[in-house]
């Protein structure tokens, strides 16, 4: 029903040509098939957090960081709609970002012999931490 609706608005196109095998458009079963990628990830997602909690002995200490950790949330954004709301503030920090960021690629990114002292520095920080 949908497809004749379109199809009543506008003549054929390349787009409503393209069909896929059960007569809908390519479009809306691309959709679908994100929609069910979408929908296995999130069941393995939480598959995984329910077989963690399970194994879990000290499930108050992990409801007492998820909870100080939402409170972290709410709080920085607060902060951050006040400091937002400020004249002139935002654009400040914008601006402080922006040189930032270029500083950062002048020192790091620009020159060959720095970008692999900046790629051994990554690889040795995430070996330590791995």
């Amino acid at each position: 029903m949908l497809a004749t609706r379109i199809t009543a608005k506008a003549p054929t196109t390349t787009r409503m040509t393209m069909k896929s095998r059960a007569g809908r458009p390519a479009r809306f079963v691309a959709r679908r098939a994100a929609a069910d990628d979408l929908q296995d990830k999130l069941r393995e997602v939480t598959d995984t957090l329910s077989e963690k909690w399970e194994e879990s002995d000290e499930k108050p200490a992990i409801v007492t960081l998820g909870v100080y950790g939402f409170v972290g949330l709410v709080a920085a954004n607060g902060t951050l709609r006040a400091v937002d709301s400020l004249p002139l503030i935002p654009d400040l920090l914008e601006l402080v970002g922006i040189l930032f960021s270029g500083f950062f690629v002048y020192q790091n990114l620009l020159y060959k012999p720095d970008r692999a002292a900046l790629k051994e520095t990554v690889t040795k920080t995430l070996n330590k931490i791995l």
